[in-house]
């Protein structure tokens, strides 16, 4: 077969998801960024444009940098935790035990679990009056509606969520370790934790650094336990309420999509931003030899 022929058959077979991936994602990002230079007007079919009139009254709305702040709180608390746990726990379910198939699925079953069936099982074990976490503390606290607590509630929900497939993401890495660099650290008397440290990690840094850019873009997203656990009605929503669900409310609840695209745009700029850090920075402990 010609090579311009196996280029087209390889077009060929990826168009359906390029196309889908255009329409259902290139699409509306460039239909998000229009809106933002935008004011829309009689049910969304006159667009005027107005430059930066939209962002203007972003950065003037104290509102937008609480949001801004709870996006980055949940952030830097969600991340480390979730890449810690799922790295040991990835660890040791590596090794040789009864059952290890067992616990794989277990860890993984809050993947497969549909968020709202999740979200009432949290809502009922942090229940202020009948909760099962009050009950094993000896207190009444209102996890829920308390904006103290509530942001600690959703990085405790979002951990047990994210480990089970980071923790299969991190596993892959680790069989993907060559043993024989462990079989030459026992020739040479090395202990577990100097292989752990010396061999694991280092071999290991490319998976880290990959799924790290996948927490860190899923973090800022964080909607649907907001609006299933705490409720659009909760005292304690501007405590804990993300840029994420700072677009729903203008754009479905408000109906001024033009500034709910402004701020969707600054995130999407913010993920941008973190995402090159972390590119510019992976020089320096990543290790791809």
């Amino acid at each position: 077969m010609h090579s311009r022929s196996r280029y087209v058959w390889a077009y060929f077979m990826i168009a359906p998801t390029l196309i889908g991936t255009m329409v259902f994602w290139g699409w509306p990002v460039i239909q998000s960024i229009l809106l933002g230079f935008q004011h829309s007007s009689n049910f969304g079919t006159v667009n005027t444009w107005v430059g930066l009139d939209n962002y203007a009254k972003l950065f003037r709305d104290e509102e937008f940098w609480q949001n801004l702040r709870n996006t980055l709180l949940y952030v830097v608390m969600f991340v480390p935790i979730t890449l810690v746990l799922s790295t040991l726990f990835a660890v040791l379910l590596n090794t040789k035990i009864k059952g290890v198939s067992l616990y794989r699925v277990i860890f993984f079953l809050p993947q497969v679990t549909m968020p709202a069936a999740a979200a009432m099982v949290w809502v009922v074990l942090f229940a202020q009056d009948f909760g099962l976490v009050n009950h094993l503390l000896g207190t009444r606290i209102a996890w829920l509606s308390n904006g103290n607590y509530a942001m600690l509630v959703l990085v405790i929900v979002g951990v047990w969520g994210a480990i089970g497939m980071n923790m299969l993401l991190i596993l892959a890495g680790l069989q993907g370790i060559p043993k024989s660099l462990y079989e030459a650290s026992d020739i040479d008397g090395a202990k577990r934790f100097n292989k752990f440290r010396y061999i694991t990690i280092p071999m290991l840094t490319p998976t880290l650094f990959f799924t790290s850019i996948i927490l860190f873009i899923g973090a800022t997203q964080i909607f649907d336990s907001i609006y299933l656990i705490i409720g659009k009605t909760n005292v304690a929503l501007p405590s804990v309420r993300s840029l994420v669900y700072a677009y729903y409310q203008n754009s479905f609840i408000y109906n001024d999509r033009n500034y709910g695209a402004a701020i969707i745009n600054i995130l999407l700029v913010i993920n941008l931003a973190l995402t090159g850090i972390q590119f510019a920075f992976q020089k320096k402990w990543v290790h791809y030899e």
